[in-house]
């Protein structure tokens, strides 16, 4: 009798919470349950559906390897950290999670994608077409772009439609489009969608703030006339805060690793990150360690922090003063040789924080095509000897400190964007307006495939969606920090040159704080 008041309580709970159980996945919770006290029944069958939900489940129907995952979070101990709930994670591209939007279900899934570096020609064109429809689902979530429910009416309502919308009308009047800005023939320009190509005049089209180039994905206002849209403005689509795009996704991990839940929730990583005031991540960008000038200020640097040493060092290369040649190797495995001489004088530092490497575009191991394969190990062996916690990262890589979602990304990409922009409005702060797009785009590189090469079915690495707290786009622009969306952008600028500049992030506050060595400072 007990056991059929039991099953009864969890069916209710399931239906109410749009799921279903089958009789085997009902006998497994119901075995579990009898190893919990009576009184601690109703919780756990709570905290195990919302453990469900969080899962992000495509069908109703749970699954039994669902319903272990539940058991298995809900019953480790709350007081210290679970087995995957990691102060600080390093993730390389494989680890990524896809972001996408279901449309049969019609909600945000996150997907375990395929990592083909060569596929089909298909994806080429499927990947802009992914691109377009997160931003255009995500777009229709905005107030003043929502459905209106029946009856209800909206003066500051704005009604998207497509572009077959148009191509089935000869003549509409102040209509809104978005769509894929693209050059199908020299000098003119079209936008493009899922159902159609239009062509634009952009003569009289006013600029909003951004950097908009071909590839990108604009909203555009204006009149449609004899198979042409005249536009009147053109801008990015509104961006979403962090905040919002999460409660799309319940408490399922976006950002990438082993935990089956987002750690942006954990209140054991929360307060573990609020008492380390005085945690920092040191990023660095252009190390050039066949240069002694640069090792030098390198030393004078991690001597600094010699007494309280940081949690990370983010390195990002290039790790040469040079263009790649027959002597890169060579080079490189001599001077992570010095570099191991240097941080072995330090064993607070050697012991105490992580170094993770993320390769430049003229460093060995993979074309100049994204994202990129971390260095190869064979190269910093004998840093890695010295050094007991070094990390080798793709180009992008994610890292996960307490709470805290970080992206590091290391291309000269601001001079390709502003390169290939159509128009700089009169905001002359490029960086932020950078910062303005990539958000915006959901994307850190929202151009075509000529001007940054991508692998087509690993696109979704360059995503960001939900928004991170920082990006740091390692470039070889001056450094700069800009905020946009309560996400930090910041670029800590070229080490190897000038005053020898480095960005310190302290994670309990959330703060960037600019750095550099200066030419006349040593360790003596």
């Amino acid at each position: 009798m007990q056991q059929d008041k039991i099953i009864k309580s969890i069916q209710s709970t399931f239906k109410l919470s749009g799921l279903s159980i089958s009789r085997e996945c009902c006998a497994r919770f119901v075995s579990h349950l009898r190893t919990i006290d009576e009184e601690l029944h109703n919780d756990s069958i709570r905290r195990i559906t919302e453990s469900l939900l969080s899962q992000n489940l495509i069908e109703p129907l749970v699954t039994l390897d669902h319903l272990e995952i539940a058991i298995t979070e809900c019953a480790l101990p709350r007081s210290n950290f679970e087995e995957t709930e990691t102060v600080l994670n390093v993730l390389n591209v494989s680890s990524f999670p896809k972001i996408s939007y279901d449309l049969q279900n019609k909600k945000f899934i996150v997907d375990k994608p395929n990592y083909d570096l060569f596929s089909d020609s298909v994806n080429k064109s499927k990947l802009f077409k992914e691109r377009l429809e997160l931003i255009w689902y995500r777009t229709l979530k905005n107030e003043h772009f929502a459905p209106l429910e029946f009856g209800l009416v909206n003066s500051n309502h704005v009604e998207l439609r497509r572009i077959e919308y148009l191509l089935g009308s000869s003549k509409v009047q102040g209509v809104y489009v978005m769509g894929v800005l693209t050059q199908l023939t020299d000098g003119h320009f079209y936008l493009e969608d899922v159902t159609g190509v239009v062509k634009i005049d952009l003569s009289k089209a006013k600029y909003q703030a951004g950097l908009i180039t071909e590839g990108c994905i604009v909203l555009a206002t204006g009149d449609y006339d004899q198979d042409v849209l005249d536009v009147k403005a053109l801008s990015f689509p509104p961006s979403e805060p962090s905040d919002q795009s999460r409660t799309y996704f319940g408490k399922s991990n976006t950002f990438g690793g082993p935990h089956p839940v987002s750690l942006k929730i954990s209140e054991k990583l929360k307060s573990f990150e609020e008492a380390g005031l005085d945690e920092t991540i040191i990023f660095i960008s252009e190390l050039w360690v066949d240069d002694q000038i640069v090792l030098e200020k390198f030393k004078t640097m991690i001597h600094g922090y010699a007494i309280s040493p940081p949690r990370a060092f983010i390195i990002c290369g290039n790790f040469l003063s040079f263009p790649p040649n027959i002597t890169s190797t060579r080079k490189l495995e001599e001077g992570f040789k010095n570099l191991a001489e240097i941080v072995s004088r330090y064993p607070e530092i050697a012991q105490h924080s992580k170094f993770v490497l993320v390769p430049g575009p003229d460093d060995p191991g993979s074309p100049k095509i994204l994202p990129r394969a971390p260095l190869p190990s064979h190269v910093i062996r004998d840093f890695m000897k010295e050094v007991p916690d070094v990390i080798l990262a793709t180009n992008p890589c994610r890292i996960q400190y307490c709470t805290k979602e970080i992206i590091v990304f290391r291309e000269n990409i601001l001079t390709k964007v502003c390169r290939n922009t159509l128009y700089f409005n009169n905001d002359n702060d490029i960086p932020n307006q950078y910062a303005r797009s990539i958000i915006s785009q959901s994307h850190l590189t929202p151009m075509n495939l000529i001007a940054v090469p991508i692998y087509w079915n690993q696109d979704h690495a360059l995503q960001l969606y939900p928004t991170p707290d920082l990006v740091v786009v390692a470039d070889q622009y001056k450094p700069y920090s800009t905020k946009f969306n309560d996400c930090h952008v910041i670029n800590p600028g070229v080490f190897s040159k000038n005053d020898f500049p480095f960005m310190n992030y302290y994670p309990a506050d959330n703060k960037i704080e600019e750095s550099s060595i200066g030419k006349g400072e040593d360790t003596s």
